[in-house]
């Protein structure tokens, strides 16, 4: 959220916005279409109460103070605290909808005193909750923070392991992701409930609830936003968190936002940016780009290059495509394309031909969408093929990925995708790294 820290923080509500429209079982994700209220999930598990706060720690205590305080230590202002996202104006929208993009795996924890919230999302309207994804020294961690009714605390906390990962994530963009929803569901006392959808069951779960008057009367507004508290690392001389997460990227697609009971894309009237992209040194992190993937509903960070990998796209004129194998137009794609018609019997195949490589096992991740769960099969140089399956990535025009480990020849291969029993997935590229 914007915040101006005397002398140091800078305030950035520029864009940031959501862009790709997943489509999940159970849930609209268009826009002017109808909010689905019916919930019949269960509960996501977490930590509440004293529990949540203790495990949150110093991360809840810097998040809070920064937006409460009007007269800061001496201690807090050596650090900097900013954010940069979009806006949601009061009476132009009352709840929320986005998927969060989670950093998993090694490098997802901070040192130095460094924090990042990323994304952090709270609608307008005088809305009690800010769903956070909050990278601390312990790990990624999921907070429903309640701004409601004095408390101005974690209300919810959820460690994001395995567990959590399975049941709340799909793959978004080559990147796990949750999809979240805040809405209002009392107007008579100011109720708001959170919601996870559960890949699992395909039901939205309920989150945290929280009733009261909103706390923050000073921010007319709610927000979508990338959002660090660092310190700079003498050593390096950028921030803390700029070191420990290089390569990695934070973002929130699909934000809609309730405009008069109908979920809407967040576009330049209710969700309006105010000001330029901001530079990665305005964050202690030159490294640190923001992108506007799609206007007004996607936006993207990224910490430094992304992994390095020998990328082919499946439309590429060097490929053949067997069979009714045909490239459609996607706006999801990398390269604006993807190649479907792939399988239901063996004549149907897409094949990557003069891949480069050393000799030698390598992982290759096969980016694909898919509305549906599907298989496919994979064969290297002619030889045995193998069966890969290939969860819904929530719509035709979503990319998701999968990795797998081939047997790769020096200099030139080729890999062949197909599917003799029923249709594959529509193919976007492969990275081998």
């Amino acid at each position: 959220m914007p915040l101006t820290l005397p002398g140091r923080a800078l305030a950035w509500s520029t864009a940031l916005l959501t862009t790709i429209a997943l489509t999940i079982p159970g849930m609209t994700a268009t826009a002017g279409a109808s909010a689905d209220t019916a919930v019949t999930g269960g509960t996501v598990p977490g930590l509440t109460g004293a529990a949540a706060v203790a495990a949150a720690g110093p991360a809840a205590d810097r998040f809070r103070e920064l937006r409460q305080s009007s007269t800061r230590k001496a201690a807090v202002l050596a650090q900097l605290h900013t954010s940069w996202g979009v806006n949601f104006p009061n009476g132009q929208s009352a709840g929320m909808r986005a998927t969060q993009s989670v950093v998993t795996g090694t490098g997802t924890t901070t040192s130095g005193g460094d924090y990042v919230y990323a994304p952090t999302a709270i609608p307008a309207g005088g809305a009690c909750i800010e769903m956070t994804t909050a990278y601390t020294p312990s790990g990624p961690k999921l907070w429903a923070w309640d701004w409601c009714g004095g408390r101005d605390t974690v209300g919810k906390l959820t460690n994001m392991d395995s567990a959590f990962l399975a049941a709340y994530t799909t793959t978004v963009n080559g990147r796990p992701a949750y999809r979240t929803d805040i809405h209002k569901t009392s107007t008579t006392a100011n109720t708001w409930t959170a919601y996870l959808y559960n890949y699992q069951t395909n039901v939205w779960d309920s989150y945290f609830t929280s009733t009261g008057t909103y706390d923050l009367p000073q921010f007319p507004f709610g927000w979508d936003m990338f959002e660090v508290y660092t310190s700079i690392n003498p050593a390096t001389g950028v921030g803390y968190y700029c070191t420990g997460l290089a390569g990695r990227a934070f973002e929130s697609s699909s934000i809609q936002v309730l405009v008069n009971g109908v979920w809407t894309a967040a576009n330049t009237t209710n969700a309006p940016t105010d000001g330029a992209v901001p530079s990665g040194s305005a964050f202690d992190c030159p490294a640190l780009t923001f992108s506007v993937v799609h206007p007004n509903d996607n936006w993207l960070d990224q910490i430094g290059a992304p992994p390095s990998g020998n990328s082919a796209e499946a439309e590429a004129s060097t490929n053949t495509l067997a069979g009714q194998a045909a490239v459609r137009s996607s706006s999801g794609a990398s390269g604006g394309a993807l190649v479907g018609y792939v399988g239901n019997g063996t004549a149907n195949y897409l094949q990557f031909n003069g891949i480069t490589s050393t000799a030698g096992a390598h992982s290759v991740r096969v980016y694909y969408a898919s509305g549906a769960t599907r298989s496919m099969t994979i064969s290297v140089n002619g030889g045995t093929a193998i069966s890969v399956s290939t969860p819904s990535t929530g719509g035709w025009d979503t990319v998701g990925s999968v990795v797998v480990t081939l047997n790769l020849v020096a200099v030139s291969n080729t890999i062949r995708f197909g599917n003799p029993t029923g249709w594959a997935p529509d193919f976007d590229r492969i990275v081998i790294s």
